[in-house]
């Protein structure tokens, strides 16, 4: 087949999904036509079958980035006609759907159909503004088919874009290299984070630092394990709440406890140094990164919240959001006791393999393209 997708190039759980897709898509022989300002994280080297149809992102004045939506369908329609693309992925309602369905619109009859992935934030919020709810119902109702990652996210879109109880909403999990997400005991990729030092139970987080991420509650779960015993921090990835994390780090005194490695395209072997993920966040629609640390034989506390109950099942703790004193209680039971931490690894590997294996899951995509075209 034929493929366009539009997503977020910045990394983050839909940009990496969508590239994790697109190189497994490429390797059964598909072509996999990519429109956007550039190409998703962990695409580079380009493997053979992708292809990137660049939409510049800042565009001249006085109209700027708010043209972006507009040149974003304007490319489409030029790929649609010239690859002669037989369906369009979209990742999040807006701007991405949004585009496509513009683009769908000056093409008629020969449009494509539209698959839309829903990510999560793309759902209103409660409370959200009526026009809101109104357009991103409109965008999910004319797609040919809509998925989101968990039935937690399932059950939430439905709610809040009020559709009809005919129209299906696919679960599709994330799934995870297996292979490239190992467990191991090599700690070399910590070694030019912490030079000379001798590190003791290592930590490890990976967002894109939003606050619904709530990383400074990383912050405080490290702290309070840190006041009992020797320990260090590894934060991955950027965003708009890292300076406040940063601010407060300093402020506890733990700057030589926490290395910011910024935005990582390969985590697999920090994610094998350390001993323990935390992911404290108000919610996720799945928890990409969680499942990625299991895949790696590396147990996972987080918060009850969203799609996670389904990720991390037995490869894991969960706990209320915003109680970081029983989430370092949970830590510290753990990193005293090798047996149980083990049994859990163990358990968070097997995990991941039953459930999240790549090649059942790109299957489940392959069908429901060929169901629609």
């Amino acid at each position: 087949m034929n493929l366009a997708v539009l997503c977020f190039h910045a990394l983050g759980g839909s940009g990496v999904v969508a590239s994790e897709l697109a190189r497994e898509l490429a390797a059964r022989g598909h072509r996999v036509h990519f429109i956007g300002a550039a190409l998703p994280g962990r695409l580079e080297p380009l493997p053979e079958g992708i292809t990137l149809h660049r939409v510049p992102l800042d565009l001249p004045a006085p109209i700027g980035a708010q043209a972006f939506p507009l040149e974003l369908a304007a490319r489409l329609i030029d790929v649609v006609r010239s690859e002669r693309i037989e369906l369009i992925h979209a990742h999040y309602a807006v701007p991405h759907a949004a585009a496509a369905s513009l683009a769908r619109a000056v093409l008629g009859h020969s449009a494509p159909p539209l698959v839309l992935s829903l990510h999560g934030s793309d759902v209103p919020a409660d409370g959200a503004p009526e026009g809101q709810v109104l357009l991103v119902r409109k965008l999910a109702l004319e797609a040919g088919a809509i998925t989101v990652p968990s039935t937690s996210l399932a059950s939430l879109a439905r709610k809040r874009l009020r559709l009809p109880d005919d129209r299906a909403v696919e679960v599709i999990p994330n799934f995870v290299d297996t292979e490239r997400f190992r467990p191991g005991p090599d700690r070399a990729a910590l070694a030019a984070l912490f030079p000379g030092r001798t590190l003791g139970s290592v930590f490890c987080h990976a967002s894109n630092f939003r606050p619904v991420k709530r990383p400074l509650d990383l912050v405080r779960i490290f702290a309070l394990v840190r006041a009992r015993r020797r320990a260090v921090l590894v934060l991955a990835g950027d965003g708009p709440e890292r300076p406040r994390v940063e601010a407060e780090v300093r402020r506890l005194g733990l700057e030589r406890d926490v290395a910011f490695v910024g935005a990582r395209r390969d985590l697999a072997a920090l994610l094998r140094a350390c001993d323990l993920f935390l992911l404290p966040s108000e919610t996720e629609s799945f928890g990409l990164a969680a499942l990625e640390a299991m895949s790696s034989g590396v147990p996972v506390i987080a918060t009850r919240a969203g799609g996670l109950p389904e990720v991390v099942g037995e490869g894991g703790l969960l706990f209320p959001v915003g109680d970081c004193e029983i989430m370092a209680q949970a830590a510290l039971r753990l990193l005293e006791d090798d047996a149980a931490r083990a049994a859990l690894a163990q358990s968070a590997r097997a995990r991941a393999v039953r459930l999240f294996q790549k090649s059942p899951v790109v299957a489940r995509w392959e069908a429901l393209y060929k169901q629609l075209t």
